[in-house]
């Protein structure tokens, strides 16, 4: 009973799909207007107080904003992500601004060609943290995999060593290693599948150092060399594993070395809850917005545009696991209609929404739901 009671309120919370034939189906938006008042959700129409009986107002991860957008052009990014930023500032106190640092970053996601963080997603938020202070040469773009970047359009075919800029801003391409250091790894004895590839791969780049095949390396540019970061995925279900989100993108997709938890899901479920929750990770990641656009919902990691979805809507949060886990029922919700078989939540939820993480919880009840413009 409980379980029933569970798949109706998140079936609630995200809104039926629109059943059509021709062309494929269009989903009716997640959080309709006006909201749901049975959806679990507490509706943030006034300021909330704290209460025993409520979840916290000054935890940030009780909140989720919800930005319907009317299209995904460069201006209407621009209005959202300014709204949003806004509205975060106002309610929880915190504004992003330069600290003793002067250093922000945005770890985008490029590991699928075809699907990586809207480019006029990024450059709103470059031109937002611009407007509070930061100069361009005080951010930078970050992300795993140098030839994706290029793909993406982040990252200059004619960048001379895994570094060039993308609206005047640093792009990071960890996989150069000058920014991995063997003092920040997570250690597993799983083997990797793909260890003479990154032999290669780190002879290639003429790594400074050779690191125990045990290891992966965490990126230290968004633990030691930020007064904050903000997290970008997209969306894409990726086999066994699950889905590739928001808790990936900011742990298996920033690390050297990790093909092999994709490959190992049970293994892999521990990984990325254990990455995600590093502390000095946690210590700066203040958001994740997650446009909707495009996601895609089977087929995964390989780009098919006919398993792709889009909304309108521009999900931002300090709570992954929530944003995960509407990830999740939207893209069940996609196989539902195409009558594809279900797919299993990502195992590493389990593991993240576990109080110890400090990366949030995918309750609905516990989080304060924030309907833009």
């Amino acid at each position: 009973m409980r379980r029933r009671i569970a798949i109706l309120l998140w079936a609630l919370v995200c809104g039926r799909v629109a059943a059509q034939t021709l062309p494929p189906p269009a989903f009716k938006p997640a959080f309709p207007d006006p909201p749901p008042q049975s959806s679990g959700f507490r509706l943030a129409t006034r300021a909330p107080s704290p209460s025993t009986l409520l979840p916290d107002p000054r935890d940030p991860h009780s909140w989720l904003w919800v930005y319907q957008l009317p299209d995904f052009s460069g201006n209407t990014y621009q209005a959202a992500v300014e709204a949003l930023l806004a509205d975060y500032e106002r309610r929880l106190g915190r504004k992003l601004e330069p600290g003793p640092k002067r250093r922000a970053g945005l770890k985008v996601m490029t590991n699928t060609p075809g699907l990586s963080t809207p480019l006029a997603l990024v450059r709103a938020l470059i031109s937002a943290l611009e407007a509070r202070g930061f100069k361009p040469d005080e951010l930078f773009i970050v992300d795993q995999n140098e030839e994706r970047l290029h793909q993406a359009g982040l990252l200059p075919l004619n960048a001379p060593s895994g570094e060039g800029t993308f609206a005047g801003v640093q792009v990071i391409a960890l996989e150069r290693g000058r920014y991995y250091s063997l003092k920040y790894n997570y250690e597993s004895n799983l083997p990797a599948a793909d260890a003479g590839q990154q032999t290669n791969d780190q002879k290639t780049y003429a790594w400074s150092f050779t690191p125990n095949p045990r290891w992966s390396l965490l990126p230290v540019p968004l633990l030691l060399d930020v007064d904050f970061w903000i997290n970008l995925p997209v969306g894409i279900e990726v086999g066994d594993f699950g889905l590739e989100g928001a808790l990936v993108n900011a742990s298996l997709l920033a690390a050297s070395n990790t093909n092999r938890f994709i490959d190992n899901p049970s293994t892999g479920a521990r990984a990325v809850a254990d990455m995600a929750a590093v502390p000095e990770l946690v210590r700066g990641w203040v958001l994740t917005i997650l446009s909707l656009e495009h996601f895609q919902f089977i087929g995964g990691p390989s780009f098919n545009s006919l398993y792709t979805e889009s909304q309108s809507q521009l999900l931002m949060s300090p709570n992954p696991v929530m944003l995960d886990r509407l990830l999740y029922v939207n893209m069940s919700e996609a196989r539902r209609l195409r009558h594809l078989p279900p797919f299993d939540p990502p195992a590493y939820l389990d593991y993240a929404r576990l109080p110890a993480t400090h990366l949030g919880d995918d309750d609905p009840t516990k989080i304060y739901l924030v309907q833009m413009p």
